[in-house]
C-alpha cells in the first residue's frame, strides 16, 4: 500500500574527492552536521541545472523549519556514512522537459494521477517514496507550454522538490494523514506545483522545526553528492 500525492483538477492553477582520508573527514562532518539525508536515484539522469533547482527548492521549502538535508546518490553510497534520520527517493520516468512534449500533452487532463507516493505496510509508514516524473510532467505541462529549455527544467525541478517535500514530511511523521493546505495537502494545483513559492502550512512548519531540535546533531549545512 502508498500514500498519494494527486493532481489537482486541471483548472487549478540532482567528483571524486583528493584523497581517502578527505572523504572520511567530510563524511563525518555531514553526519554531525546533518540530520537528515536523502538518497537518491533516477530512472533517467536528467540535466544537471534540473537537479540543482530541484535541491535548491527543496532546501528553501524547509529553510523555515531549519532542516537540512544531505543529498546521496543510491549509486555511490559510503557504508561508513550514518545520519540521524535516512529516507529513500526514487524518480521514476523522464525527469526533463520537452518543449514539443508539453505542448502535446497540455491539452490532456491529468487530474486525478499520482504524483508521488510514499510506502505504507500495515499501517506503518516506511522511508521509501518515489516521485512520478512523467505523470508530474503531464501534469504541469499546460504551465510550462511557453517556456524555453532552462526555464521548462527550473519549472519540473521545483515541481518535484515540492512533491518529494510532501513525501518526506510523510516519512518523518511517519503519519499517512494530510494537512488543509500547503504542501502538507492531499492535493496540488498546477499553480502551486510550478510558481514561485509553495511551502509547508505553519503547523507542520512548526512540527519539522520541533523535529530538527530534538535532533542529537547540529543542522547547519546542506550536503549534495
Amino acid at each position: 500500500m502508498k500514500i498519494r500525492l494527486i493532481a489537482l483538477c486541471a483548472m487549478s492553477g540532482l567528483c571524486a574527492c583528493l584523497n581517502a582520508a578527505n572523504n572520511v573527514n567530510a563524511r563525518a562532518a555531514a553526519r554531525t552536521e546533518t540530520p537528515l539525508a536523502v538518497y537518491y536515484s533516477f530512472e533517467s539522469i536528467p540535466a544537471d541545472s534540473l537537479v540543482r533547482e530541484m535541491q535548491s527548492e527543496l532546501a528553501r521549502i524547509l529553510a523555515p523549519a531549519d532542516l537540512r538535508v544531505a543529498w546521496r546518490s543510491l549509486d555511490n553510497r559510503a557504508p561508513e556514512e550514518d545520519f540521524r534520520e535516512v529516507v529513500v527517493l526514487r524518480f521514476r520516468g523522464v525527469c526533463a522537459f520537452d518543449r514539443e512534449a508539453a505542448r502535446a500533452e497540455s491539452g490532456k487532463d491529468a487530474a486525478g494521477a499520482t504524483l508521488a507516493e510514499t510506502d505504507l505496510v500495515d499501517g506503518h509508514v516506511l522511508p521509501f517514496g518515489e516521485v512520478q516524473c512523467d505523470q508530474l510532467r503531464r501534469y504541469i505541462a499546460p504551465a510550462e507550454r511557453k517556456l524555453d529549455q532552462q526555464e521548462g527544467d527550473a519549472a519540473l525541478g521545483r515541481a518535484m522538490a515540492r512533491v518529494a517535500a510532501h513525501e518526506i514530511y510523510h516519512m518523518l511523521t511517519g503519519s499517512a494523514a494530510h494537512a488543509r493546505s500547503g504542501i502538507a495537502r492531499a492535493e496540488h494545483s498546477r499553480a502551486e506545483l510550478t510558481g514561485s513559492t509553495f511551502d509547508f502550512a505553519r503547523p507542520e512548519t512548526e512540527w519539522l522545526r520541533a523535529w530538527v531540535e530534538s535532533q542529537p546533531m547540529a543542522s547547519t549545512v546542506l550536503g549534495t553528492r
